[in-house]
């Protein structure tokens, strides 16, 4: 498999986030107290959030198919990892978007994003510590928004297994170091698998992750009513699908 559906939508994924920043007010320059300045914009709000992580999410598969082509494949799966919390997140943004309101998890979530970052160590060290928003009520929030859609248990089944399977590349599970070993010369393949077959199963964990980035970014068109841009994600979506390379 030659995976060029899942190659032609990476390299124009960052279309459709452009456009839904474009929405929001322009990004300032904040002064920060070690000199220099970040980019910052001007409101704190739920479409913010989605667009910084969908920027994330879209970067990160760019990186992983890099990955996974140069043979890297146990830092494609990290990364991997970290795309599809940042779907789900947008997800669990989406249905309080779609309500006109955000329930308490989803407004706790979106006021710890923008809480300032610690500026040296004893200030982090005086913090209290923050409960973070529990994954479950995220993965709740999507499959709400599936069961309108349909498919919604089957879905979540497939999207659990996967990052159970991803879960144990992030934390250096045994199996994920022994893959890179090979036995005709009992040494680690360290910069990158030599195994076609093993990168040609990278690239289809990209398209699998790629497809769950897409009904992320559908969301978000939805939500915004920009029915152009949903046809031309759905028309990505269905296009991978049918292309059996995400499958």
């Amino acid at each position: 498999m030659d995976f060029s559906v899942t190659r032609e939508i990476i390299q124009h994924i960052d279309r459709p986030v452009n456009a839904m920043a474009a929405l929001l007010p322009r990004p300032e320059r904040k002064s920060i107290s070690s000199g220099g300045f970040h980019w910052w914009y001007p409101v704190e709000s739920g479409e913010v959030v989605q667009v910084a992580k969908a920027v994330r999410m879209a970067s990160g598969l760019h990186g992983a198919w890099r990955l996974a082509d140069e043979g890297l494949i146990t830092e494609c799966y990290t990364i991997l990892r970290s795309v599809a919390d940042f779907a789900l997140e947008i997800s669990f943004l989406s249905e309080g978007i779609t309500e006109g309101k955000f329930n308490t998890s989803q407004q706790t979530f979106i006021d710890q994003f923008f809480a300032p970052f610690p500026t040296d160590p004893d200030e982090f060290a005086t913090r209290v510590r923050e409960s973070y928003v529990r994954r479950e009520k995220m993965i709740a929030a999507r499959i709400r928004l599936l069961h309108k859609g349909g498919g919604a248990d089957q879905i979540a089944r497939i999207m659990a297994f996967l990052n159970k399977t991803l879960d144990s590349y992030v934390h250096g599970a045994y199996l994920t170091a022994m893959e890179l070993f090979t036995g005709e010369t009992y040494t680690f393949m360290i910069a990158g698998h030599e195994s076609l077959e093993k990168r040609s199963v990278a690239k289809n964990f990209v398209a699998a992750k790629l497809f769950e980035a897409l009904v992320a970014l559908e969301l978000m068109a939805r939500t915004r009513n920009l029915p152009d841009l949903v046809r031309e994600i759905a028309t990505d979506r269905t296009r991978l699908m049918e292309s059996g390379e995400s499958s």
